[in-house]
């Protein structure tokens, strides 16, 4: 595909406007890196609100555009609704497809992976591509969520003002945070909640410096947010709800390990949704089954599961319904989210874990309220408390989902119980499944990202910037005096063994040599390099990160490790010890966070 270019006008401005900026960060280079970084956070966070504004209208225009086709289409009766999702799936789908180039990635994951091994860069015009696919999604009865958009959108903002100002990969990182945090915050109106995700989640670290920007983002974000939409921007919460007698803490307990049964349950479906639809050669085939299948839950379910523009839920509606429908109508959205996403890869999981927690947790207190008549049980305040129990089992995000919601109700009578049901929901999905609805998107890409600044680094950096390129090898049929005058030449105690061909046989250490010297007459005679070297040791590629080596090191229990060319078989290009992985770690950490 082209890529698509600017008028050179245009073009010229942003070189002036970029020029200007980078000059007046280096007349403002006396300041310290905090004030430094609460500029960027509030600039930030300005962007962030507008943007969660404009995608918000953008939602709205395309609900009603598609609710007054519908209406137009009188003779097709209520087929009308499945075919408007049908256009609304396509519309998105090509938006990806032709905008995103077909990527699967530009969500929460990615974003997670950026910032662990990319440096914070994420791919601009994909995001922009991708968060339009997810406004016409959800503005067509799509069913899935617009944090994540919102969120992804922000952090590309904020990787973008970064690369733009040529910061080094620990800035980038905390820019891009204060995205993901502004956008959260944004769209929830939770400020403090949009903080904590950004540290639990995309930084995956509470440290004291990263605080600061990421709060100043978040809350700026949010008030931009508020004097538009109100304080309620995703779910309507109109009045405030309490516990009724302490004695409804089993039964908030019991949700917990409800929907916590059934965050897992969400979770797989997700990605199940898409390896059924991935035995469908077309992709469009693959839309085609999608909207058949959502289109017939919103025909069934209508408003209910539809949603109203950019809000997805109103609370008041829990009571009015009954427990069968509500339980029916979480169950409708886990299914009509998981085959959307798995079609069309564009929309975020948290907002549909909110409606699917809060119409499970409604329909559950509803029941038993029947069962329990004396009992005086709100279903509104078990559906808040659900909306939290579900979010934290499905994201694994627990901090998160009791701010999301404390703040959205702002209800201190059930900060008690939320808690309490968000634990028990956590440890009992945690213990069914080990993988959030976000650590499984890596996992099936063969990532595994460990929180914290060390891990995260190391993650960052491949063996390609620290191995050691022209170690001294030993020939393979080389005898017991010829090792020994080559050991006494180098400074160096683990040798690479290798074949004629320059492929690695083995490793060969003192320890290896010392067991050899005990039976030195015997055994000198009749042994070889090849004989006494380590073939199980397990290399490393240039392309590998630092972590992957310093956990092989410490599997092995060895100093060093043979660095092999990954499209060479066993090609020997050099050797990686503790010691450049840790002197690659501490330059990282002395480089600059600022301009590079």
């Amino acid at each position: 595909m082209s890529r698509i270019s600017l008028p050179p006008k245009l073009v010229s401005i942003g070189q002036r406007l970029r020029g200007r900026a980078l000059a007046l960060i280096r007349r403002g280079a006396h300041l310290d890196e905090s004030t430094v970084l609460l500029g960027f956070a509030l600039v930030i966070g300005v962007a962030v609100g507008v943007a969660v504004i404009l995608f918000y209208r953008l939602i709205d225009l395309t609900q009603a555009a598609a609710l007054t086709t519908a209406s137009r289409l009188t003779g097709l009766g209520q087929l009308s609704i499945g075919l408007v999702v049908l256009l609304g799936l396509a519309v998105a789908y090509a938006l990806v497809k032709y905008g995103a180039r077909d990527s699967d990635g530009e969500n929460i994951p990615d974003v997670m992976r950026a910032v662990a091994k990319r440096g914070g860069h994420l791919n601009g015009r994909a995001v922009a591509f991708k968060t339009a696919a997810a406004g016409v999604l959800i503005g067509t009865g799509g069913a899935v969520g617009a944090e994540g958009p919102v969120a992804v959108a922000g952090s590309a903002l904020g990787s973008r003002i970064g690369r733009t100002f040529r910061s080094g990969g620990q800035r980038m990182t905390l820019l891009v945070a204060c995205g993901a945090a502004a956008g959260i915050s944004a769209a929830f109106n939770a400020p403090i909640a949009g903080v904590f995700f950004a540290l639990e989640k995309i930084l995956g670290s509470f440290s004291v410096g990263a605080f600061p920007p990421v709060l100043v983002a978040s809350v700026v974000a949010a008030v931009i947010s508020r004097a538009v939409f109100g304080n309620s921007p995703v779910i309507e919460i109109p009045t405030e709800y309490a516990m009724g007698s302490p004695w409804e803490l089993p039964l908030y307990a019991g949700l917990g390990i409800a929907v916590g049964i059934v965050a897992v349950i969400y979770t797989t479906s997700v990605y199940r949704a898409g390896d059924l639809l991935n035995r469908a050669r077309s992709r469009w085939t693959q839309i085609l089954i999608a909207g058949l299948v959502i289109g017939a839950l919103d025909i069934v379910f209508r408003a209910d599961l539809w949603g109203r523009g950019h809000e997805s839920l109103s609370l008041g509606m829990i009571a009015e319904r009954g427990a069968v429908f509500l339980i029916a109508l979480a169950f409708a959205k886990l299914v009509a989210t998981a085959f959307a996403i798995a079609a069309v890869r564009a929309g975020g999981v948290f907002t549909p874990a909110l409606f699917i927690g809060a119409t499970l947790g409604g329909g559950l207190a509803l029941g038993a309220a029947e069962l329990l008549p004396t009992f005086a049980i709100q279903p509104e305040a078990f559906a808040l408390a659900g909306m939290a129990g579900l979010v934290a089992g499905s994201t694994h995000a627990p901090l998160t989902a009791i701010m999301i919601v404390f703040e959205m109700s702002a209800d201190y009578a059930l900060i008690l119980p939320i808690m309490l049901c968000v634990a028990i929901a956590y440890i009992t999905a945690k213990q069914a499944n080990p993988e959030s609805i976000y650590s499984e998107w890596l996992r099936r890409r063969g990532e595994r990202i460990e929180h914290g600044r060390d891990a995260s680094v190391l993650e960052r950096l491949t063996v390609e910037r620290a191995y050691q390129r022209s170690p001294y090898a030993i020939a393979e049929d080389a005898s017991v005096p010829e090792i020994l005058e080559a050991v006494a030449q180098t400074p160096q105690t683990e040798f690479p063994v290798l074949n004629a061909e320059q492929q690695l046989v083995g490793m060969l250490t003192y320890n290896d040599l010392r067991a050899v010297l005990a039976q030195m007459d015997s055994l000198a005679p009749v042994l070889v390099a090849a004989d006494i070297a380590n073939a199980e040791v397990e290399p490393v590629t240039p392309s590998d990160s630092l972590r992957t080596a310093l956990q092989r090191l410490g599997v092995h229990g060895t100093h060093t490790l043979p660095v092999v060319d990954a499209a060479g078989g066993r090609r020997l290009l050099g050797l990686i010890s503790r010691q450049e992985i840790f002197a690659a770690y501490d330059r990282e950490l002395l480089r600059p966070a600022g301009l590079t």
